[in-house]
């Protein structure tokens, strides 16, 4: 009976699921410490990098009160170094003072300070450092005299066909301005001048012409005004243009007058035709006179100029 049962509950158990097959007691706890070993290691790993922040945070926060730290030294310091300064600046004021008063003393007995002494002997010593420096020359009036040259260069150019009279324009000196070895107005000096004149021409009048004159200078005692000639430029004639134009005039009136009339036609064309021309050359403007930039030109002064220079 027994042998009976005992076969039969090995049948069963040889029978079972592999499933159902409980795992030795060593293994499950060896599996849960390997768990929570792993645990450990998390949480120390956590741990570590908390620690590792605060060192940094620590750090910086270290690093700032040591930057402060310099700061007030260096402030500290500072201050020190300006009070040290101030006494010394005033130490200073106070021996200059006290030079000052010794310096006006006259001579005085044997017990008199040796400083005073001292003091008189270098400034009977150096005479030259008592003595007061001369005062500077006064202003010199240079007169320039008339019929004085004076060159300049034109800025820009003048022209008839846009230039009115009365109308200014400005230029620099060419040449220097000099009276007795003194320099009244330098190279390059400011000039202003006026047009005097600007006659288109081609009427009655015949060519063109433009007139110029200067009336201030920049000279070495400020701008002063002057007077000088008028510098005049023609224009190119136009004479033998007019001509032309005319005996071409004349010939076609004369070929008209032919047409319409015969002969008596042809010298009625051509009186015509002549009268046509030349008052197409009356009517008509010959070239404009005309100044270029750059124009180097000599004007004389016409009444004489004082300037005081220093």
């Amino acid at each position: 009976m027994n042998r009976y049962f005992l076969l039969t509950v090995a049948a069963a158990v040889m029978l079972l699921p592999p499933g159902c097959k409980k795992e030795p007691a060593s293994e499950v706890q060896t599996q849960q410490q390997l768990e929570e070993a792993q645990r450990k290691l998390a949480e120390a790993e956590q741990q570590a990098a908390e620690a590792r922040r605060q060192l940094e945070e620590a750090e910086q926060k270290a690093a700032q009160a040591e930057q402060q730290r310099q700061l007030g030294e260096a402030r500290r310091k500072l201050e020190q170094a300006q009070k040290q300064a101030a006494d010394a600046r005033r130490q200073l004021d106070q021996a200059r003072q006290k030079t000052a008063q010794a310096q006006p003393v006259g001579s005085q007995g044997s017990s008199g300070s040796a400083v005073a002494g001292d003091a008189r002997g270098s400034a009977a010593s150096s005479p030259a450092t008592a003595s007061v420096a001369p005062p500077p020359p006064a202003p010199k009036p240079v007169t320039v005299p008339a019929g004085t040259p004076v060159v300049i260069r034109t800025a820009a150019t003048l022209s008839t066909k846009d230039a009115k009279n009365g109308e200014g324009f400005r230029a620099t000196l060419a040449e220097p301005l000099v009276v007795d070895g003194v320099t009244i107005a330098a190279r390059g000096a400011e000039v202003e001048g006026v047009v005097v004149e600007s006659d288109p021409g081609g009427r009655v009048k015949g060519v063109a012409q433009i007139g110029i004159a200067l009336r201030s200078l920049q000279t070495a005692a400020g701008k002063v005004e002057i007077q000088t000639g008028a510098h005049v430029a023609e224009a190119k004639s136009s004479v033998k243009k007019d001509v032309t134009r005319g005996a071409i005039m004349t010939g076609v009136g004369a070929a008209i007058g032919a047409i319409a009339g015969g002969g008596k036609g042809a010298a009625v064309g051509a009186g015509v035709g002549a009268g046509a021309g030349t008052a197409t050359a009356v009517a008509t403007r010959g070239e404009p006179a005309v100044i270029p930039a750059e124009s180097v030109l000599t004007f004389r002064l016409k009444q004489p100029v004082t300037v005081t220079v220093k």
